[in-house]
């Protein structure tokens, strides 16, 4: 059983202003992909949202295997 270190919380403002968040507590990355989802509901026809999401995310994904060289077998 491990047993929480609550010295610890002494030192976490320094190590904050020293390395910035945690990674595992950094939600920064999530929420700008918010914005992706956004513009693609502004580019629906608001009558099947998830399926224009789903079809503009799919667009993306083959423009960007593309775009890295990928390609399909045949």
């Amino acid at each position: 059983i491990s047993k929480p270190k609550f010295h610890f919380l002494i030192h976490l403002p320094a190590f904050i202003r020293r390395f910035g968040p945690a990674i595992i507590f950094s939600t920064e990355r999530y929420e700008s992909f918010n914005h992706v989802f956004r513009l693609s509901c502004i580019h629906s026809n608001r009558r099947a949202p998830s399926r224009d999401t789903c079809r503009l995310f799919t667009y993306q994904d083959i423009v960007k295997h593309v775009a890295t060289g990928g390609y399909w077998y045949d």
